[in-house]
């Protein structure tokens, strides 16, 4: 089992597919006319404006020289017509000007605050494209009116902040507002216009790349003095163009540092929002510590007053109060927080911790910055703070530094996760007709005290991977700091570069890939290197760690570095505690290349039992009479352990119906159409020709597939059915909603999970749509990917028996899975949870709320939820998906309890039990209806424990002994 070491992880984390509600990796389809039409607005002198207007409080609008009668209107561009009919077509704003704008329109619940994150998004495109679609409009005089701007701004911001409710579950994007929303005395940051700038620079002139680098990633005063020298010694050189560039970089940075952090602080301070008693003593404190700023290397002692703790401390202090402050004082109180995390971003690299115990300080000061400027949500910030496994004195436990030194790179993710959890959908929809809105959530990242952390919690990990002893084999160039084995194992083969916004045509099983974040709907490969891991009881992951398939996660840097070897052929190595070898062929040892190639020609497949199944069983069978035993006889695992759990836990798992192996073997002795035999036969042949190549076969099973899709059903079947439903169901068929799963019996057996590989359906209730899920659930596992892998790992594929579980549907308030293991801790007597709101959760790539809970009894959250929608099952039937806030767990801490409670039980009751495989540990998906618990499948938890069990694996983690305690007084 992997003993994760904390390593680099910086703030960048960018995936522009990823959006909540959606699938990570989810593609978007490019509109190439709406794209066209971008492009010759880039040039239009009036932009995305067709003339300059009145508009009166009477609904008329008149010409620019026509003033309204009552003297009351305000002026601005109007949007050419195709403009604005895409607000109604497409939900698409290209509006720069707010002036006018009906609040409920700005601040759209029912879209998710679309209007407002499309602002942002157009800010960012103004900066990061000289102007965008109004790069000739900004000079077009009236189009947009400062004074009406910030008028609006300071009345929008001001009514949305009155509700308290807004303040506190909706912190984040209130601060968001305040930091786009044009209005009096905001926070007008500049980074976003330096980065835009200093990038376009360097993309004409590659000498330049250093410097970029340099204000990109430690952004600080001394960067004037070296952009100017740079500007001198090169300006015969420049054409008019990069001159202006050079002169725009210049102004901004000089206005950004000409006034020193201490005056910029003195200036936050005697806002009259903070003199409020509320927030007295933590003003005092930092007004005490000020001085320090002036410091050029800050290195404080156990006493010495700490500007940049106590600046985090009041950060958290506006964000805690703010709801309950009077409405007045909330907006200067937002822009005070964003004035103090800008002093506290160009002056914290100034501290410079010469201990483990001063680095371990700085990170935990920095996290508490990043709750209080809503990086994280509050009680995601007590779930970090409230798990301190170790106190900041001379000695410490070792394992209590190094578990708190993965949750503080956690934390960093949580961050940046939030940021592309409340920006995706935007960035999604832009992102289809402008690919530079991709890079918004880096620019807002790295424009953030997060990218400050990230470096800091980089530092911290790459400390204690130092003190482990641990360290990675990559090429040269590949900082080693930034990789994190995840499961273990060894591959060989072509590393294939996946990049952003982009999938390959075809996944081959003999490839690596190099993804940003991992696609949900994963064919078989070889290896995967990933810069987001993914929620680890996915079904990717679930697959992964099963068929020993090795993954690493990576830091967006290391993501770059690697992909300069796309395209070669690499050993990729992650051993059991984590250790990550990626050599390029002509770098391995003979001993190496003997290894990868006897393991190509050893690979064994593994035999689905068949010895047991009965046939003859053609009838229906009620769940609550199905046991253990019954898996690979009459039906698939799921509905037999289901029954078993039924017996033993009768509360918790209603009935339902099942269709044995029998009753489809029996319609498929059906002659079918187009063929001269059965529907049977023709599967027979297909997958027992031995001169069929794959794409053959698989055209083949895609016929078979449409023709199981309406095969008709045996006389009887339907009118047997029906009177289940009524007599066990309680109505009859049509009546009850219903899932249809999948339950062959090839999963979970011994060597192999088959976990999500076959098709379940959702809620359904039309009598039809039930019939036709049955037919469509029978024919799922003869589909390309399902095939792809059986055919891969299995000797006989031929025998692959679906039966189906008919289960009425329970809607359930929030789901996910269990397994009875601690996955990231190593531990067996720990427990791994993953939940979501609402039903299917944590199974699908989603970003699941995830604990350890640990046989000490601790609970720690090692990924909160950042799905802003739920599924819902209505009574109606379907399913729909419901906005949801992230303001509160989705676990709470009886809901915990309870899994404990369900775990031990299960531990002490399913091992021995007559058909259940192994003493565990098991993988249990269930949910919460009304604080009940519902139990929806048990399994054994598979996962190949050869993958880190060669010789070579094993010998990669030889001589790593952690100590026992270290000294935080430790050099570093």
């Amino acid at each position: 089992m992997i003993r994760h070491i904390c390593i680099v992880f910086t703030a960048m984390m960018v995936c522009a597919c990823l959006w909540a509600g959606g699938a990570a990796g989810a593609e978007t389809l490019w509109d190439s006319d709406l794209s066209e039409k971008i492009e010759i607005l880039k040039n239009d002198p009036r932009g995305p404006f067709q003339e300059i207007n009145w508009f009166c409080p009477d609904g008329k609008i008149l010409p620019a020289k026509t003033p309204c009668p009552s003297g009351k209107g305000i002026q601005h561009g109007r949007l050419k017509s195709w403009v604005r009919s895409l607000e109604q077509e497409k939900g698409i704003y290209l509006d720069t000007v707010l002036a006018g704008t009906p609040q409920d329109r700005a601040w759209d619940a029912g879209t998710r605050y679309s209007r407002l994150k499309q602002y942002a998004l157009l800010q960012y495109l103004i900066s990061a494209d000289d102007g965008w679609i109004f790069r000739k409009a900004r000079f077009h005089r009236g189009a947009v009116q400062a004074e009406d701007e910030d008028k609006w701004g300071g009345l929008f911001l001001t009514q949305i902040l009155a509700s308290p409710q807004t303040c506190f579950k909706n912190y984040f994007l209130a601060r968001e507002a305040c930091r786009v929303i044009p209005h009096v005395n905001r926070n007008k940051t500049r980074l976003q216009s330096i980065r835009s700038a200093s990038k376009a620079i360097s993309e004409k002139d590659p000498g330049f790349m250093a410097l970029r680098i340099k204000i990109h990633g430690q952004p600080e005063f001394r960067d004037l003095g070296m952009v100017k020298t740079y500007r001198d010694e090169n300006e015969a050189r420049m054409d008019a163009e990069q001159a202006r560039r050079f002169k725009t970089l210049i102004r901004d940075l000089d206005a950004e540092y000409k006034v020193s952090p201490a005056d910029l602080l003195d200036a936050v301070l005697a806002r009259n929002s903070l003199k409020n008693k509320r927030f007295s003593m933590a003003v005092s404190c930092l007004k005490e510590s000020r001085g320090a700023l002036e410091s050029r290397r800050f290195c404080p002692d156990e006493t010495a007053p700490n500007p940049y703790a106590d600046m985090a401390d009041l950060l958290l202090k506006i964000r805690k109060e703010l709801p309950g402050v009077p409405e007045n004082i909330r907006l200067p109180l937002l822009d005070a927080s964003l004035e103090l995390e800008r002093v506290l971003m160009m002056t914290v690299s100034n501290w410079q911790p010469e201990t483990l115990g001063q680095l371990l300080t700085k990170n935990l000061v920095l996290a508490k910055a990043a709750a209080g400027c809503g990086y994280i949500e509050s009680w995601e910030w007590d779930a970090f703070n409230q798990y301190q496994p170790i106190s900041l004195e001379k000695e410490a436990d070792f394992t209590g530094v190094r578990l708190k030194t993965e949750q503080v790179r956690r934390v960093v993710d949580w961050g940046t996760a939030m940021v592309t959890t409340v920006y995706g959908p935007e960035i999604s929809l832009f992102s289809t007709f402008e690919s530079k809105a991709r890079g918004f959530s880096d620019d807002r990242i790295r424009s953030s005290i997060l990218l400050p952390f990230g470096q800091s919690a980089g530092a911290l990990g790459q400390a204690v991977q130092n003190i482990s002893g641990i360290t990675h084999m990559v090429p040269q160039g590949v900082e080693k700091g930034g990789l994190r084995g995840m499961n273990p194992g060894l591959a060989f083969g072509t590393l294939i570069l996946v990049e952003e916004g982009k999938r390959p045509l075809e996944i081959e099983a003999k490839n690596i890939y190099l993804f940003r974040h991992i696609p949900s709907n994963l064919k078989p490969l070889s290896g995967v290197i990933s810069v987001s891991e993914g929620n680890p009881v996915s079904h990717v992951q679930l697959l992964a760690r099963n068929l020993g398939i090795p993954n690493a996660a990576v830091t967006p840097r290391v993501f770059g570095q690697l992909s300069a070897l796309a395209g070669q052929k690499i050993l990729f190595a992650v051993s059991q505690r984590g250790r990550v070898v990626i050599k390029t062929e002509s770098q391995m040892t003979t001993e190496e290349t003997a290894l990868v190639t006897k393991k190509a020609r050893s690979t064994a497949l593994f035999t689905v039992p068949v010895d047991r199944i009965n046939l003859d069983q053609v009838h229906p069978v009620l769940l609550s009479v199905a046991r253990a035993k019954d898996s690979g006889r009459i039906c698939g695992p799921k509905a037999a352990n289901l029954g078993q759990l039924k017996f033993r836990f009768p509360a918790a798992v209603g009935e339902g119906i099942i269709l044995p192996f029998g009753i489809f073997r029996k319609h498929m002795d059906q002659p079918m159409p187009g063929t001269a035999g059965t529907y049977w036969q023709f599967l027979t042949r297909v997958l027992t020709a031995p001169d069929q190549d794959e794409t053959a076969r698989i055209a083949s099973l895609a016929t078979l597939q449409a023709a199981i899709k309406t095969m008709p059903f045996l006389p009887g079947f339907e009118k047997e059915l029906n009177a289940l439903f009524k007599t066990a169901l309680g109505d009859a068929l049509g009546e009850v909603p219903v899932f249809i799963r999948s339950d062959t019996n090839m999963e979970d057996i011994k060597e192999f999970t088959g976990a999500g590989l076959n098709l379940t359906l959702f809620n359904i209730r039309d009598r039809q749509l039930i019939l036709d899920g049955i037919r469509e659930v029978w024919a799922s596992p003869y589909s390309e990917r399902s095939y792809l892998w059986r055919q891969k790992y299995l000797s006989n594929p031929a025998n692959v028996f679906p039966s189906i579980l008919l289960l009425p549907s329970v809607n359930v308030q929030r789901s996910g899975v269990i397994i009875t293991h601690g996955i990231l801790s190593g531990h067996p007597e720990d427990i791994t949870v993953a939940f979501s709101r609402g039903v299917g959760g944590a199974v699908d790539g989603q970003t699941a709320e995830s604990f350890l809970l640990t046989a000490k009894g601790e609970d720690i959250m090692t990924q909160p939820a950042r799905e802003t929608k739920a599924v819902r099952t209505p009574a109606q039937g379907g399913v729909v998906k419901e906005w949801v806030d992230l303001d509160t767990p989705v676990l709470s801490a009886l809901d915990r309890q309870k899994i404990r409670e369900l775990v031990s039980t299960v531990r002490s009751t399913l091992p021995g039990t007559p058909g259940i495989e192994g003493q565990g540990p098991f993988d249990i998906e269930m949910g919460f209806y009304n604080d009940a618990i519902r139990l929806f499948q048990v399994r054994p938890f598979m996962e190949n424990k050869r993958a880190g069990m060669t010789n070579y694996l094993l010998r990669l983690d030889m001589g790593y002994e952690e100590p026992d305690s270290i000294s935080l007084e430790r050099q570093l």
